[in-house]
């Protein structure tokens, strides 16, 4: 049985030129729209939309959202409209979602991306990209603004166009009517080709970057362009950080330091570098011995003696948690405090942080990752391995 496609459609001329092309294409649609309830226009939207649909026999989903005020409305309406494409396209195993972006909307996105001096992924709006693990396609984007009004008009196709749009109350809406409708079909031209050598220059620096970040051995020293930072930083915490920000970075770790960066933290220890996503302190209790995969480590039947302690019931109930200030453990050539083993075996701080350790029903800490278990857990018979 063929997929369906989620299309999502507002009532403007984009998306009404949109809807009509694919049904003429032969695509199986389902169409979402979305009221957001915020203009006297929304209503008339929505009826023409599914005046459209039930002429055509096809299914129409229609959502309305609340919008609590104190939210930037435009960023709340984005996430709340792909959320009800994705939760349709997700109910009937669509194959994707189809929005009606155009030309302008490509030439718009870039010139925002630029004012706000973002660093993304890819400039302007991709052909083909994806939301939540969701396809979503862009098939209008060598139409214009004109080349969907002109479709809907030969096709005697009813349109709505949105009042808001007009005003300069929002950024996009003063880039659109400032710059872009300014533009001569040349300039529009010229800024499309800008946008291409600004993607493919782009990417060749993201290739390259993660060419070396392939075998790079954490070394500072190596880091010797910022964009090789921000590649780096991009695979550890799925963020995008800006030219300068990394340029800024790139200074402050040539020497030791500590850099919060908002769910991670980042240090810069002996010449190396370390991102760790910053957790909660653990605390698991255990009444008995019970083998398996816990937050942050694995307890196992079988491992190498340095992962090994040998347990018995009288220290139950273990606790596993994570490191604190004065914690030591007993060795068999003496007591060991914890900060002196992160210090003599250059443990970054970062790294300290979630280390954890077991103690027993006493109190005392039996075993510690990397160090082993005190003197007196210590048996040809280990019963108990942990992994961190």
């Amino acid at each position: 049985m063929e997929k369906p496609s989620i299309i999502g459609c507002s009532g403007g001329p984009d998306s009404m030129a949109l809807l009509d092309w694919m049904v003429s294409k032969g695509f199986y649609v389902i169409v979402a729209h979305v009221n957001y309830q915020k203009r006297e226009s929304a209503l008339r939207d929505e009826k023409l939309v599914r005046a459209y649909c039930q002429n055509k026999g096809i299914p129409c989903f229609v959502e309305y959202p609340q919008f609590s005020k104190g939210q930037n409305f435009q960023a709340w309406a984005r996430q709340v409209r792909y959320d009800f494409f994705v939760k349709l396209a997700c109910r009937f195993e669509a194959r994707g979602i189809y929005v009606a972006h155009q030309r302008e909307d490509h030439l718009e996105t870039y010139l925002f991306q630029k004012q706000r001096k973002m660093l993304c992924e890819y400039y302007g709006l991709k052909p083909v990209s994806s939301y939540r693990g969701i396809p979503l396609y862009r098939p209008l984007l060598d139409w214009s603004k004109k080349d969907c009004v002109a479709y809907c008009q030969r096709k005697n196709i009813e349109f709505g166009i949105d009042e808001s749009n007009q005003t300069d109350q929002y950024v996009r809406n003063r880039i659109r009517h400032h710059c872009v409708d300014q533009m001569s079909e040349k300039q529009k031209t010229d800024l499309l080709h800008q946008i291409d050598t600004v993607n493919r220059e782009w990417k060749e620096k993201q290739e390259s970057a993660r060419l070396f970040l392939k075998n790079w051995d954490q070394k500072i020293a190596s880091l010797t362009d910022w964009y090789f930072l921000e590649e780096h930083l991009y695979q550890q915490t799925g963020e995008r950080h800006g030219k300068k920000e990394c340029q800024n970075l790139l200074d402050q770790i040539q020497t030791d330091c500590l850099i919060d960066l908002k769910d991670y933290e980042m240090e810069s220890f002996q010449g190396k570098l370390w991102i760790v996503k910053k957790q909660a302190p653990v605390k698991i209790v255990l009444p008995k011995i019970q083998y398996g995969t816990y937050p942050g480590f694995t307890l196992a039947n079988a491992g190498r003696t340095i992962e090994g302690v040998s347990v018995s019931c009288d220290d139950f109930p273990l606790t596993i948690r994570t490191v604190q200030k004065g914690d030591r453990i007993e060795l068999r050539y003496g007591t060991k405090r914890l900060n002196r083993f992160f210090i003599d075996r250059k443990i970054p701080r970062v790294m300290r942080k979630n280390w954890l350790v077991m103690e027993n029903a006493s109190g005392r800490i039996i075993f510690v990752p990397q160090v082993g278990c005190d003197v007196q857990h210590f048996s040809a018979q280990l019963n108990l391995f942990m992994l961190q």
